[in-house]
């Protein structure tokens, strides 16, 4: 079975799905569903396994059948028709505050700054060019950036590795998501991938980026 046909079980389960994910997670998922069959099918395929796979209990039926899926294995799914037949169930939201989009990106956005990071005295500092684009720079609210320090060797410069990754996560045009991929649980890693770095062969978090349907 094909992870992709996995996410077909959500037809049969949205009620339930939705209780257990609560209004944040539920909004994220209705939000990926609309990606479904677009130029951002394979990147919305995986974050919406992803979410559900690190959400929902070990024993329930969409989780399992995510779990027994091969990434990205051929599938005939009509995805239109998916989001039509969803789309009763899913939209409008019962009790939707119209804020609710931007909350979610805040919190997102919040815990990424939480992160370890480096200012730019301090990439700098490291040798390392604080414009390269194969670096994630994330903007602070009150002005000013700052850079993930899991990028970067203990006392040196950016990891080739994540140089590597980050371009195929198009972290130049989308820091926001490539951060959220390296310090988010990733399915398929089974973890986070920046605490991978260095655990696991460096293809492997190649490889597992490559999925998410970024040019490579």
């Amino acid at each position: 079975m094909a992870v992709e046909e996995a996410i077909l079980a959500l037809r049969d389960h949205w009620d339930d799905v939705v209780s257990r994910l609560g209004p944040a997670s539920s909004q994220a998922l209705r939000d990926l569903l609309e990606e479904l069959g677009g130029p951002d099918h394979r990147r919305a395929v995986t974050a919406i396994a992803d979410l559900l796979v690190e959400e929902l209990p070990p024993d329930h039926s969409v989780r399992r059948a995510l779990a027994q899926g091969y990434l990205f294995a051929p599938t005939v799914a009509d995805w239109s028709a998916l989001k039509v037949s969803l789309h009763a169930l899913a939209w409008p939201l019962p009790d939707a505050d119209p804020g609710t989009g931007g909350s979610i990106l805040a919190d997102v956005m919040a815990r990424l700054l939480r992160a370890p990071a480096l200012t730019d005295d301090e990439v700098q500092q490291r040798g390392a060019d604080p414009a390269d684009p194969g670096l994630i720079r994330l903007d602070r609210p009150g002005g000013g950036g700052q850079w993930p320090e899991f990028q970067f060797t203990a006392d040196g410069g950016p990891l080739p590795v994540v140089r590597a990754v980050n371009q195929l996560l198009q972290a130049a045009s989308d820091p926001v998501g490539a951060a959220d991929w390296w310090l988010s649980r990733n399915a398929w890693l089974d973890d986070q991938p920046s605490f991978l770095i260095g655990v696991v062969p460096d293809d492997y978090l190649v490889r597992a980026a490559r999925a998410v349907g970024a040019e490579v």
